[in-house]
């Protein structure tokens, strides 16, 4: 065992118990789903046979040779299993599209929004068909613990189609039968996270899956009556990293002294604007006298931890604290040359943590009241570490609910599988909440629970500020 102090970068990737479990993996076939779609991602280059069952032999390997204890996410002998299934399911050729869709079935079992197979030419297809004036799957959805596809924003033009009607079809496709094509590819932690981010990229997935049409044939229940309307699809943006943060951040302040402040991400390509930001919004609540102040993280799947240390912590935290107890790092080439542990190649390190998040920079803008971090099922990564380590210091109260473990990976590495080109992106580090292991396989558990109905709306900030007022 080797003690280190070091500060972590922690990269993000860009995904209820009720919920079913993964399902074992869907032998090779080149038939899709039936549908009536146009516009499906283009097939790509055949990959042989030989070269499909060798990736999966070097995903096998690197299991054991990269990841710092698969067994930390996964049933590593499950994982293997299912990765022996897979080649023996591999009896003709596939194309690039068919090879993503028969791999990414190892997604779920992987347990881990930091782990996964994707491919780079299948998103860079999805801009190219957003920016060719691509129509996409027109309304924003909800997942339900019931796999029920629920409308989560109504769409101009369509009164009678309210926020929470199920939609039951889309061109002929039951929505039961989207939602499981859909989780049997999906990354993460948990069936409640792969549920939530495979709602949040829905009419992404749904292109993937089931191609695009100009329009779509979609049937709801309202009010117990059946009801079936021709929509056409929308057009979008495609995601834009460079995109101005305040995309991404708001803030107001809310009634009874209230300051409300959301913030969406933790990676920036214009990092100043998040940082001019937050100077704005501490001395706006300083000036209107906000006596307490909610931190509204629940769409925010992590990034780096600089800018919540260095944003946010030092105007609600009244000391410095920790925000890790431990750490286990594989030592790969990359980790070796970003240091700064130092160790031979392929070695894995354990190390205690003892460095202390620093205060002290709040410019005389401190709260005086309490932080509430509100947390919903999306909140990941450097979020985890942010909640955690603000819970277990005793400093902010923690609202909302989770369904990921409270004790996070990181510094992921992306491997590209040679012949197929898919992507194998994995984990090199583990990271242990200040309080210890004991709750690292749990979710983190709220101070204030909010449902999972009302986690999504503005029903969420409003129970919490009336909270926070008859709690003073």
């Amino acid at each position: 065992m080797k003690t280190i102090i070091i500060t972590f970068f922690i990269a993000f990737v860009v995904g209820c118990t009720s919920l079913n479990e993964p399902k074992s993996i869907t032998k090779n076939t080149k038939t899709q789903e039936s549908n009536t779609h146009t516009n499906l991602p283009s097939s790509g280059k055949i990959v042989s046979i030989k070269v499909l069952k060798s990736n999966l032999t070097e995903l096998s390997q690197r299991l054991d040779t990269i990841h710092p204890d698969p067994g930390f996410t996964m049933d590593v002998s499950e994982v293997k299993s299912q990765i022996e299934s897979l080649s023996e399911g591999i009896t003709s050729p596939m194309t690039h599209y068919e090879a993503w869709k028969y791999f990414s079935q190892l997604n779920p079992y992987f347990k881990d929004g930091h782990m996964l197979i994707a491919s780079p030419q299948l998103d860079d297809q999805f801009k190219s068909h957003i920016q060719n004036g691509g129509r996409l799957f027109p309304f924003d959805v909800m997942i339900d613990a019931s796999q029920r596809l629920l409308v989560a924003e109504t769409l101009e033009g369509y009164s009678d189609i309210k926020i929470g009607d199920e939609i039951t079809s889309v061109n002929g496709v039951r929505a039961s039968k989207i939602i499981e094509t859909m989780l049997a590819r999906m990354y993460g932690d948990s069936l409640e996270f792969r549920a939530a981010f495979a709602a949040s990229r829905f009419n992404k997935m749904y292109w993937l899956l089931f191609g695009s049409s100009k329009d779509y044939q979609i049937e709801f229940m309202h009010k117990n009556k059946r009801k079936q309307f021709s929509i056409m699809g929308v057009t979008d943006e495609p995601e834009n990293h460079n995109a101005d943060v305040r995309e991404f951040v708001q803030s107001r302040i809310l009634d009874n002294d209230i300051g409300y402040l959301r913030v969406d991400r933790f990676f920036y390509s214009q990092e100043q604007e998040l940082f001019t930001f937050l100077d704005e919004t501490w001395q706006a609540f300083k000036d209107a006298n906000v006596k307490d102040v909610i931190i509204d993280v629940r769409h925010n799947p992590g990034g780096t931890d600089h800018y919540w240390q260095q944003g946010i912590a030092p105007y609600i935290a009244s000391k410095p604290f920790p925000f890790l107890s431990n750490f286990k790092i594989r030592m790969t080439e990359r980790n070796i040359k970003l240091g700064p542990i130092k160790g031979n190649q392929g070695e894995v390190i354990e190390g205690t943590f003892n460095q202390l998040v620093p205060v002290d920079a709040h410019k005389g803008l401190k709260v005086p009241g309490g932080a509430y971090l509100l947390m919903g099922p999306l909140s990941y990564s450097s979020t985890t570490l942010f909640l955690t380590s603000l819970q277990d210091s005793r400093q902010a109260v923690i609202a909302g609910h989770s369904n990921v473990r409270s004790c996070t990976t990181g510094r992921i590495e992306t491997h590209v599988l040679p012949g197929s080109n898919l992507e194998l992106t994995m984990p090199t580090l583990i990271f242990t909440r200040p309080s210890g292991k004991e709750h690292c396989q749990q979710p983190i558990e709220p101070d204030v629970y909010v449902s999972n109905e009302v986690i999504n709306s503005n029903e969420a900030v409003e129970y919490l500020a009336k909270y926070i007022t008859a709690n003073r």
